[in-house]
């Protein structure tokens, strides 16, 4: 079997859409947690379950989520960090993100308490490695055997009660006593509402609502500690810019979408030919080849995002009809459902948005807050990249927050 690695920006975008490659880049995570999710499945399989859970993906559903959920949850996170004067990005992330992507995936809080949420965020971290093991240094055994034990207190404790609510509620609406708006509007209640079309057994079931837990709060938590460093670098460095970023949410959507072109969630896409392929650089892939797919290079291409094109540059003017974020969020069958939420309305050159339905995306919308709080590096804490596995992604960032003291008070 040979291996294909593609990096330049026109071969990349045209490979991702190519029919006869299969994802692979989580075969290691398919043993624990990954398998049979719509991530993993390809042909007609995974083009009818995505085709049914982009129902959920509507805009206004979106915008519902960014305007009148997230700024609660965001205040209620942020306020004994703010009465603290600090907080790390990563955890601060989490805490935010894991509430609305339980929303998003169907799954119920039972307790509501600082427990369970620790609990929860916990959870999530495991599930996360499960993306990752096939980036892991060393033994993934130990980590197998931590996930599919996280697994099992998620169905118990959360899922299974889940979906126990939404299979009464569904029951309800066809015996007429339940208003078809008043049932709830997430993934789980999508395949139940067509379990009998799709035939999924319990555990795949458990399997494709967890990954939409862990893809709705991981990728974002990754992408907010690179824009947080950004912003931070350029206030730094532009210190009379800080109070333009504070005050207009475009701006720091740009900011946004540029550090999304620099530290895509997954640097490669890994697919393997399930026939042969010709691909766009010219070679055959013959059946069961593996192609790399380098989407990190291919945002990095210069030909296409100019002799800069390693820096981080918001202000980067861009050639017609490429995206500001590159190909961050993939392209054809498997492009990234939750695009629109974590990164809003993407424009394009010198396009305006629309009067009043332009969406600036969680992860930015984050980011401002934390600015508008006073956000500022630690110069007591170093921050740190996570050494445990091979992609960019910070594992630890302090922040202090409010008022800066006067040079002189300053220790």
């Amino acid at each position: 079997m040979n291996l294909h690695h593609l990096k330049a920006y026109p071969h990349v975008e045209k490979a991702l859409g190519l029919p006869d490659l299969m994802q692979s880049l989580y075969d290691e995570g398919r043993k624990v947690l990954m398998d049979q999710t719509l991530v993993t499945l390809h042909g007609e399989e995974h083009r009818a379950r995505r085709l049914l859970e982009m129902r959920i993906f509507r805009r206004d559903f979106l915008r519902f989520y960014e305007e009148d959920v997230l700024p609660g949850l965001l205040e209620e996170t942020l306020a004994p960090r703010l009465a603290a004067g600090r907080l790390e990005v990563v955890e601060f992330g989490y805490r935010v993100m894991i509430h609305l992507a339980i929303a998003f995936a169907g799954i119920d809080r039972q307790r509501f308490t600082d427990e369970e949420s620790d609990g929860l965020l916990h959870m999530i971290r495991v599930f996360g490695k499960a993306a990752t093991l096939g980036q892991l240094k060393g033994d993934p055994e130990p980590v197998r055997q931590e996930i599919r034990e996280q697994l099992g207190i998620f169905e118990r404790d959360f899922f299974l009660p889940s979906v126990q609510r939404r299979r009464d509620a569904i029951a309800a609406w066809r015996a007429g006593s339940l208003p078809e708006e008043e049932l709830p509007r997430d993934i789980l209640t999508v395949l139940l509402r067509n379990e009998d079309n799709l035939e999924l057994a319990s555990d795949v079931l458990r399997n494709e609502v967890a990954f939409f837990f862990l893809a709705g709060a991981h990728t974002s938590v990754h992408s907010l500690g690179h824009l947080v460093h950004h912003l931070l670098e350029w206030c730094e460095a532009h210190p009379e810019e800080r109070a333009l970023l504070e005050a207009d949410a475009l701006r720091v959507q740009r900011f946004a979408h540029e550090s999304f072109r620099l530290h895509p969630s997954s640097p490669v896409a890994r697919r393997r030919a399930v026939a042969d392929t010709q691909l766009p650089d010219g070679s055959l892939a013959v059946t069961g080849d593996t192609v790399v797919i380098d989407l990190r290079q291919a945002n990095r291409d210069e030909s296409v995002f100019g002799a800069d094109a390693a820096a981080f540059n918001p202000l980067r003017r861009l050639p017609t009809g490429i995206f500001p974020h590159g190909i961050t969020f993939g392209s054809g069958a498997h492009a990234c459902l939750g695009k629109a939420l974590a990164a809003g309305t993407v424009l394009r050159g010198e396009q305006a948005p629309a009067e009043g339905n332009h969406q600036i995306g969680t992860v930015a919308t984050i980011a401002q807050r934390l600015l508008r709080a006073g956000a500022r590096r630690d110069p007591a804490q170093e921050p740190r990249v996570d050494r445990k596995i091979e992609r960019e992604t910070w594992e630890f960032y302090p922040l202090l927050l409010g008022a800066a003291a006067p040079a002189g008070d300053r220790a």
